[in-house]
């Protein structure tokens, strides 16, 4: 089978010939390849290299492609901040006026922004090396909280939470947010993804309550993944941090997969989303895939397999992992998953 097949099968609840992996490798990938993140995000053409070289060097199954957290931002008219070698991150708002946020946001924007012209380029040249042979996992940035919270800016977004008198208007910012985020899913698919994804780390109960996340996050979610579905694309939700207050809503939105962050408790991960979605990720990027061993990162595969009886799981990062990984982890993680057998 190849990775596009082996994990084709598990969406659909088939058994693969072997386990297949995905990594959330962006950072890492640059540094293997010697590369800066100003240079990697610059052109479509060096993206992809750095995608497909990485992949077959290590022996993955998919590309998780991703630039950074700030592309629908940017394209918005949020501020942005571009190190030479570090993602790049908004560091200031469209407005500090709410209602003039929401009237400046339009999903025609997306198609006039440079950083994902170059994003989506580098898609259709990845769709066109290793279509068919390596699975293809578009993230589509920022989910519809996230990118609100993004352009408002984090600190009057979470202000405007505790008003109640704000309510209505933080609800329209997120209705016009969802519009751009539902437009870019369409762009990433349409580039040649197989499947898109997304993170909305801002509804984490890392920093929302789960009230919160029920209010002003799981309706966009829901209705994001349904418009989705009728559309024919599935998709993958990241939400950071621990977020076992929220996993009983979450399971019930209907993702073809989750990526699931390491502080969460995974047996209970298993026991709420095993046969509703496909679980991604889960392992420490930075505790065990940075700074462990390649025995750490062997041992820690096998448990999460072990839990999960191979089923509904493409073992991988909990986010993204950090530049400084060392390859020798990278490998034991990929033996392990290759060579686990089941003990039943």
């Amino acid at each position: 089978m190849t990775g596009y097949e082996r994990i084709n099968c598990v969406l659909r609840k088939q058994p693969p010939d072997r386990i297949p992996v995905m990594l959330h490798n962006f950072m890492f990938a640059v540094r293997d390849c010697g590369l800066t993140q100003q240079q990697f995000r610059s052109s479509p053409e060096t993206m992809c290299r750095v995608f497909v070289e990485t992949s077959r060097k290590y022996s993955l199954d998919a590309i998780l492609t991703d630039a950074d957290t700030t592309l629908e931002a940017h394209a918005l008219g949020a501020g942005i901040h571009e190190e030479e070698d570090l993602p790049a991150k908004v560091i200031k708002p469209v407005s500090e006026r709410l209602d003039e946020v929401i009237d400046s946001i339009t999903a025609d924007k997306l198609n006039r922004d440079s950083r994902i012209r170059i994003y989506l380029d580098a898609i259709r040249l990845i769709r066109s090396q290793v279509g068919g042979e390596l699975f293809i996992r578009g993230n589509a940035d920022q989910g519809p909280f996230s990118l609100a919270a993004a352009v408002f800016g984090l600190t009057n977004m979470m202000t405007a939470l505790t008003d109640k008198k704000r309510e209505e208007p933080i609800l329209r910012l997120i209705d016009r947010c969802y519009d751009v985020h539902l437009a870019f899913h369409r762009l990433v698919k349409d580039a040649g993804a197989d499947i898109t994804s997304f993170g909305d780390s801002m509804a984490s109960p890392d920093l929302i309550s789960p009230k919160m996340y029920r209010k002003f996050a799981a309706p966009f979610q829901k209705r994001l993944a349904e418009d989705l579905r009728k559309d024919g694309i599935q998709t993958v939700c990241h939400i950071c941090g621990k977020t076992d207050a929220i996993l009983e809503p979450w399971s019930e939105i209907g993702f073809a997969g989750v990526e699931i962050d390491y502080k969460t408790d995974i047996a209970k991960v298993k026991g709420l989303m095993q046969g509703r979605a496909v679980v991604f990720g889960v392992i420490d990027p930075s505790g065990v895939f940075c700074n462990g061993t390649a025995e750490t990162v062997r041992s820690e595969t096998s448990a999460l397999l072990n839990l999960f009886q191979g089923k509904d799981i493409v073992p991988g990062s909990g986010c993204a992992l950090p530049a400084e990984t060392p390859p020798e982890n990278i490998r034991a993680f990929t033996a392990a998953a290759a060579h686990w057998k089941s003990a039943e």
